[in-house]
This record gives C-alpha cells, sequence and structure tokens, in this order.
C-alpha cells in the first residue's frame, strides 16, 4: 500500500495493523525488497535530507497511526517538506510500515526523539542523534571501491543463509546444518583470476567449490560488471551495469540501469550514501552504502529483490545483504556476508576505462 502525509512532522496515515505495544521502531536509510531496513542507525548525518523510520506491528487490522519528529537537544532552522511517503506491507501474521522523511534543508545537529501513536494512544518512541556531515572521501582512482583488482587479490567472508525466512518455507545449503538460531553459515572466497577481453575476472568459491564468475570494469563513473557466470549461465551486461559509483561531494546520488533490450521501467535501481562508519575486519572504517532495487519484469512498481552493500575504499565489500522477495514483500530469501579478511595480490591495476552510458530506450 503506498499513499502520501499530509505532513512530516506530525504524518498521519492509514495502513493494516492492530498492535497493542510496539515491536520495533527502527531509523534506517531505506527499505529493501520486503521493508526491512537499510543501514539501520541512531545516527542521522545533518545532510541526509532523505531517511525512513520502520515500525513492526503485530497483525493486521485497520488503525490510524501518528507520528511526531521533534528535537529535543538541537536547535537551528530547518525545513520539511510536506508530503512524505509510507509503504505498508504483511510479514506473515505481522505488519510493517516505512515512512520515508524529506528535508529541504540540513537538520540542527543534536538529539532528537520520534514517537508513535496507535488510535491517539502512545506506541512507541526511538531517540536519534543527527551528527555532523563529513567531509566526501578523496579516491585516487575508482578501481579503490572494489578493493583492488589486481591478480591474485583474495577476500574471505562469512556468509549466513536464514533457514526460515517466512513460515513454511525451509532453505537448505549442500553440507551446511542450521544453527540453533536459525541460520545456515558458511564461507565465501572471491579471488581475482586477471584481465582479459570481457574485464577483469573474479572467481567466487563457497565451501571451497567454485560457484561463480564476474568480470569487473573500471570506468571514469565507477566499477562495472560487463558478464557474470552463476549455476552454469552465462549473461551479459549491454551496456555494463555500474555497481559502485564513484563518490562525490553529495552525501546521497543515485542511477539506473537497464540492458539494451530491456524496458527502462524494469531495469535496475541505484542508491549510494556516504561517507559513513562501516564495521571492518580491522575496525570502524569510512566508506558508502549501495541499495540495488531489482524491480519485476511484469510490475515495475514492485521490488523483487534488493542487495545492500557496504564499500570501503582500498578494501572492498565489507558486507552485503541480499533480499528476495515475493508478492506482499514477503521475504523469500535473506542471505548476508561480513568480510573477515582480505589479501592483496601482485602486478598492475586495470586501467580506468571511459564510460559508455545507459541507454535511454
Amino acid at each position: 500500500m503506498r499513499s502520501s502525509l499530509p505532513a512530516v512532522l506530525l504524518a498521519a496515515f492509514l495502513f493494516f495493523a492492530r498492535g497493542a505495544a510496539a515491536q520495533n521502531v527502527q531509523l534506517a536509510l531505506d527499505g529493501a525488497a520486503d521493508l526491512s531496513p537499510v543501514y539501520p542507525t541512531t545516527k542521522i548525518p545533518a545532510n541526509a535530507r532523505v531517511f525512513v523510520a520502520i515500525i513492526m506491528f503485530p497483525d493486521q487490522a485497520h488503525h490510524l497511526i501518528d507520528t511526531l519528529m521533534s528535537p529535543v537537544a538541537a536547535t537551528g532552522k530547518f525545513t520539511a517538506r510536506k508530503q512524505g511517503e509510507t509503504q505498508a506491507i504483511a510479514v506473515a501474521d505481522k505488519s510493517r510500515v516505512l515512512l520515508r522523511y524529506f528535508f529541504e534543508s540540513d537538520l540542527p545537529v543534536g538529539q532528537w526523539r520520534l514517537t508513535v501513536t496507535l488510535d491517539d494512544k502512545p506506541y512507541g518512541a526511538t531517540d536519534f542523534d543527527v551528527v555532523p556531515a563529513v567531509a566526501p572521501l578523496k579516491i585516487a582512482s575508482p578501481v579503490a571501491l572494489a578493493g583492488s583488482l589486481l591478480p591474485g587479490t583474495e577476500w574471505t567472508s562469512a556468509v549466513q543463509v536464514l533457514e526460515e525466512p517466512r513460515p513454511g518455507l525451509k532453505l537448505t545449503l549442500p553440507g551446511v546444518k542450521a544453527s540453533a538460531d536459525g541460520w545456515l553459515r558458511t564461507t565465501a572466497v572471491h579471488k581475482v583470476v586477471g584481465p582479459d577481453k570481457d574485464g577483469t575476472r573474479v572467481d567466487n568459491y563457497q565451501n571451497g567449490k567454485l560457484t561463480g564468475s564476474s568480470w569487473n570494469l573500471v570506468t571514469d563513473k565507477g566499477v562495472a560488471i560487463s558478464k557474470m557466470v552463476a549455476d552454469g549461465q552465462t549473461s551479459s551486461a549491454d551496456p555494463p551495469e555500474l555497481m559502485f559509483a564513484s563518490p562525490g561531494a553529495e552525501f546521497h546520488k543515485s542511477w539506473l540501469w537497464h540492458d539494451k533490450k530491456q524496458p527502462p521501467a524494469s531495469g535496475h535501481q541505484f542508491q549510494m550514501w556516504g561517507p559513513l562508519p562501516l564495521k571492518t575486519p580491522n575496525g570502524e572504517a569510512s566508506g558508502y552504502v549501495i541499495l540495488q532495487k531489482i524491480p519485476n519484469e511484469a510490475d515495475p512498481s514492485v521490488i523483487d529483490g534488493s542487495t545492500e552493500t557496504g564499500v570501503v575504499p582500498g578494501l572492498g565489500v565489507v558486507y552485503t545483504v541480499g533480499i528476495e522477495s515475493i508478492a506482499q514483500y514477503q521475504t523469500a530469501t535473506r542471505t548476508e556476508s561480513h568480510l573477515t579478511s582480505m589479501k592483496h595480490g601482485a602486478g598492475t591495476e586495470p586501467e580506468v576505462r571511459k564510460d559508455v552510458g545507459t541507454p535511454s530506450k
């Protein structure tokens, strides 16, 4: 369900939920394919301009929800856009609602509070801090977004797959037993093989078995993928798909990609935020969060899948959260990975090519 908020600071809207006490009130940069939070946080950069609150309710009846976002210990002028956005979905026997807030100016630094009422009764609240904006990172070459593409470079990640992402659906991984907390855990390794006519080849291994490959291009706009092999199937991107855009001074940027044979509305949607603090094997570091959304071919207003990726320049991908959804945004799969180590290779980094752009039709 999609509707507009009559006001951002006092937002009243209808959705399907029946709740008594709040299960969750979470701030985030955006919502994934199943409206779970992307980069959940209690610290919002002053220049974020757009962020979301995601609230979980225990069932699906019809109720009136109000939210109030107000400064607690922050002073200064700011301008909120009069119209916001909401999405409300069924999640098994519960409901999840996403509220998107828009601001026309930076927010004053300090402590803030978001309160939620259900049918004019207190339902939940969360305190958060608006923190000073961070200066953009200086990156010598877009290849830094990939960490490195030197032959022999290797990343090892801990991977976990939710065994039962929704009631009645149980997943399996060959040779892997679910842990007591309901996750299937394994290890993934990505190795840079070297350059060829399609780009720089990276092989992917799971439990020591080759599962696929990707070919990366370093362009003047960022890092793109020209070809992939997975499950014995080869797919080429024409033009190459820009996965990590070279960052600029803006906190948030977005772009679209579609294949030349594909309708533009069915192409992939990308958003990128940062710099933001990200966890790495060596502690916290500044990096960027990228969200890729994949629309349904038949109905592009429906998002079939999303991948949230954390990238630290010089290190590469430090985490991913991949989600596939079914009708009503219910989770079909949830796969998470977290980098545990990186080993640099040797040789010469690939040259930076000119980006050929995305077709307009």
